[in-house]
């Protein structure tokens, strides 16, 4: 039986994107990037590697948008993660 969040990807259609973020992007970024691109979160079903072999299934972040919106989101994401860094 597919998880709720595989139901939501599979009844997207073809001009919807996923930004799907890796563990770790600070909080108060995401929140940014909600308020400056006027979307939501939403949860991505994905393998992550978490060792050497090791490969877990885990609930992730995801954007969801056209193409254009998720490039814009993505570069954002990126450059306040940066800051964030640099703070």
């Amino acid at each position: 039986m597919p998880s709720e969040a595989e139901k939501d990807t599979s009844e997207q259609n073809e001009d919807v994107y996923e930004l799907v973020l890796p563990p770790g992007i600070p909080s108060k970024v995401i929140i940014a990037a909600c308020k400056e691109f006027n979307t939501d979160v939403v949860s991505a079903y994905a393998d992550v590697e978490t060792g050497l072999a090791d490969v877990t299934s885990r609930d992730l972040l995801a954007f969801r948008a056209d193409k254009e919106t998720i490039e814009k989101i993505r570069k954002f994401v990126v450059e306040e993660t940066r800051k964030f860094i640099n703070e």
